[in-house]
């Protein structure tokens, strides 16, 4: 099964039909009294690991990976897909500063209603958004040295600093070079390795590391073993957004 986000959980399985097979043998919890939606559900595996399962009516069911954390910020949240949202997130203090801003996946996307991008003003609040990445394609340096004496710390005529995070769809969609539905939840982002557990997915067996970095934001970060890191590290490439307002969280027993 070639999917690296999926990886990164420990959600390893020959094809993508035996995890859907081992993820409702488990239990799949979810809504099916959404208007226009078959399901919107999701199961989440004590590691926290999670699948977002997502079935329009009369149309296949959307698998995606995501991830239950431990980091949040309040947030202003513009869902434009089924699954994907512009997520601007905010600091907890007197100025409110926004922090960043990028498109990720929203795992419970009947949280937030659907909104306009190019309509100022739509969008919707969320005091406590769950926030974290996936590791899609990454690279371990051993600190914030090794990375900027490394070639990917310059981008053309750009300095990439070791805490850099791009978003090419949000990018891409303020420019007009995308359309809405071309857009993803990749990040080009490094961050700077703060504590790391090695976790179990119970569904597979597989063993992941779960890692909080600092980036824009202190960000909880999903890695396969193969990728072995330790505190200080820098871990830089790309990523697959995910975010969630803590819909699925009374199903499951661990942050």
């Amino acid at each position: 099964m070639d999917s690296p986000q999926l990886h990164a959980l420990g959600f390893d399985f020959p094809a993508l039909d035996d995890l859907i097979k081992a993820a409702f043998a488990a239990g799949v919890r979810g809504i099916d009294a959404v208007p226009g939606f078959d399901l919107i559900g999701h199961y989440t595996d004590p590691s926290g690991a999670r699948i977002a399962f997502l079935k329009r009516a009369g149309q296949a069911a959307d698998t995606t990976a995501a991830l239950k954390s431990s980091t949040a910020y309040r947030a202003q949240v513009v869902r434009f897909t089924d699954h994907l949202a512009r997520i601007s997130l905010y600091a907890d203090d007197e100025e409110g500063r926004l922090l960043t801003q990028y498109v990720s996946l929203v795992d419970d996307p009947v949280a937030y209603a659907q909104h306009d991008l190019t309509k100022a003003g739509e969008f919707t609040v969320v005091e406590r958004l769950e926030v974290g990445a996936l590791a899609v394609d990454v690279a371990v340096y051993e600190d914030t040295t090794a990375f900027e004496a490394s070639p990917a710390a310059e981008m053309g005529p750009i300095t990439v600093e070791p805490t850099s995070l791009y978003s090419p769809g949000l990018l891409g969609l303020q420019a007009g070079a995308i359309t809405p539905a071309e857009a993803t939840p990749t990040m080009l982002m490094g961050v700077i390795v703060q504590s790391v557990e090695v976790r179990r997915n119970e569904l597979s067996g597989v063993e992941f590391q779960y890692v909080i970095g600092t980036t824009d934001v202190d960000l909880a970060c999903a890695l396969p073993m193969e990728r072995p890191v330790a505190p200080g590290n820098v871990v830089h490439g790309l990523w697959y957004a995910t975010a969630s307002s803590g819909t699925w969280n009374e199903d499951t027993p661990r942050s």
